[in-house]
């Protein structure tokens, strides 16, 4: 079959609102990178918007043809090992928060450690899982059905989108540091507030559904 370049086109626009959505959709991954930029600017910041690249390989393969036939209890896993890392994450950002540290002082975690955390976040969300089981995984398939540049074309305009929109994402709250010290503090602080939320939402789903 003839490769289409509207359907190809297509493909790519359809995989490049969603992965804007995927990027606008608040969550404990979204907060962490927040969170990064407020402490430690841009260039701590940025590496957590990469990690999708890391961990999504892995989720799109469990989703595409593992996941309907995992037990209900899988996600119910994911959920409780998502929900004690967010924890974990909030109670870093608030010991350092109690300690009064600056954006300038709070350089204790490197970009590389930023990127590993926000590695972890990624892949103990329940919320990716979902995301490629439910929407992303259905539409790759009628994608690579048509041919592999369809596949690409998907993925392409998925993580491009996705990638930049974190970037932007990390760039606005790194310079919401100019604000001040009690700004940033403030938003440090809603940071480890939605976190434990967060936090709440994913041990409830892993002990009651």
């Amino acid at each position: 079959m003839p490769t289409s370049p509207v359907t190809v086109l297509a493909f790519f626009l359809q995989a490049a609102a969603l992965g804007l959505t995927a990027a606008a959709s608040p969550g404990p991954f979204q907060t962490y990178l927040i969170s990064q930029s407020l402490q430690g600017g841009f260039r701590r910041g940025a590496p957590v918007a990469f990690a999708p690249l890391i961990t999504d390989l892995p989720i799109i393969l469990l989703s595409l043809f593992l996941l309907d036939r995992m037990p209900p209890y899988f996600l119910r896993g994911i959920s409780l090992a998502g929900g004690a890392f967010v924890l974990y994450l909030a109670f870093g950002l608030w010991k350092g928060w109690r300690a009064g540290s600056t954006p300038a002082q709070a350089t204790s975690i490197s970009a590389s450690g930023s990127l590993g955390r926000g590695v972890i976040a990624n892949f103990l969300s329940p919320g990716p899982y979902l995301f490629w089981a439910l929407v992303n995984g259905p539409i790759l398939l009628a994608a690579l059905r048509q041919s592999p540049l369809h596949g690409a074309a998907f993925l392409l305009g998925f993580y491009g989108v996705m990638i930049l929109s974190l970037l932007a994402i990390a760039l606005l709250f790194s310079q919401v540091r100019r604000l001040g010290r009690r700004v940033v503090r403030a938003l440090i602080l809603l940071s480890i507030i939605i976190l434990v939320v967060f936090a709440g939402l994913l041990l409830k789903q892993a002990f009651w559904g």
